[in-house]
């Protein structure tokens, strides 16, 4: 086994037990509140800082007013999540909500393990980390550098764009993912795809 396989399984197993512990009401808020949160700052910021001008120093408005918004939804995110998480223990479905967001909490850490993986490679210095022999004998190595591009293909988005993506397109990207996610044959027509990149 691999120092790489070492150091990925482990950071795997710590997100599996934050996942357990957490369960996946609360790990899936955990990441879609900085997402909605910087949504919603970039798209209602101007709004805020109308309500704000003449109480903030006029140079801080825009950046207090952004933050404000961040924090706000973020907020109201987790306070959604909680509620939710303790309505699933009141029914008695907690152990299924630990048990997903163990899994979901695993495919997180797998998709930003495999994000690095090409970022790193993306600037140059990947031969350099990821020797010739760890790319060949690591178990985690190939799975994981394929893992986030499979994903993103999911949701009709490639990795390569999504990097080099500007501040006018992340509404259009926003809403593309949304409506991937809830388009009625998306798992069916789909999931093929990291069959195939995975075999």
């Amino acid at each position: 086994m691999e120092l790489f396989d070492i150091i990925c399984g482990g950071f795997l197993l710590l997100f599996l037990l934050k996942g357990l512990k957490n369960g996946f009401v609360k790990e899936l808020a955990s990441m879609l509140s900085l997402i909605l949160g910087i949504m919603a700052a970039v798209k209602f910021s101007g709004l805020a800082a109308g309500y704000l001008s003449g109480h903030v120093p006029e140079k801080y408005v825009s950046i207090v007013a952004f933050v404000a918004v961040l924090l706000i939804t973020i907020v109201l995110i987790f306070l959604l999540a909680s509620a939710i998480d303790k309505l699933m223990k009141a029914v008695a479905l907690g152990w299924l909500n630990r048990i997903v967001g163990g899994s979901f909490a695993v495919l997180k850490g797998a998709f930003f393990l495999s994000a690095m993986i090409i970022l790193i490679h993306s600037t140059g210095f990947g031969d350099q980390l990821f020797t010739e022999k760890t790319q060949e004998e690591s178990i985690l190595y190939r799975p994981l550098s394929k893992f986030a591009p499979a994903t993103l293909s999911l949701l009709n988005i490639n990795f390569n764009h999504l990097i080099s993506v500007n501040e006018t397109e992340v509404d259009e990207l926003a809403g593309q993912v949304i409506f991937n996610i809830f388009t009625p044959d998306f798992v069916s027509n789909r999931t093929r795809i990291l069959f195939h990149e995975f075999c």
